[in-house]
């Protein structure tokens, strides 16, 4: 699985379900990252406290 990390917020997306919901565009481009290594995700999760995006569970719809 693919993830995109918002370091600047401490959040860990699945980069398949990432969307306007989860906040992210207002991260400048040096804040953000790509990864796919599961152990890394760990590793934020366990020593720096980041949390998974509650939004990035499914794919996101936008209803007008």
């Amino acid at each position: 699985m693919q993830y995109f990390i918002d370091h600047k917020r401490k959040r860990i997306h699945q980069r398949q379900y990432a969307g306007d919901r989860c906040g992210f565009m207002k991260t400048p481009v040096e804040k953000r990252e790509f990864t796919d290594s599961l152990a890394y995700i760990g590793r934020l999760e366990e020593e720096s406290e980041y949390l998974k995006c509650p939004h990035c569970r499914t794919a996101q719809i936008a209803i007008d």
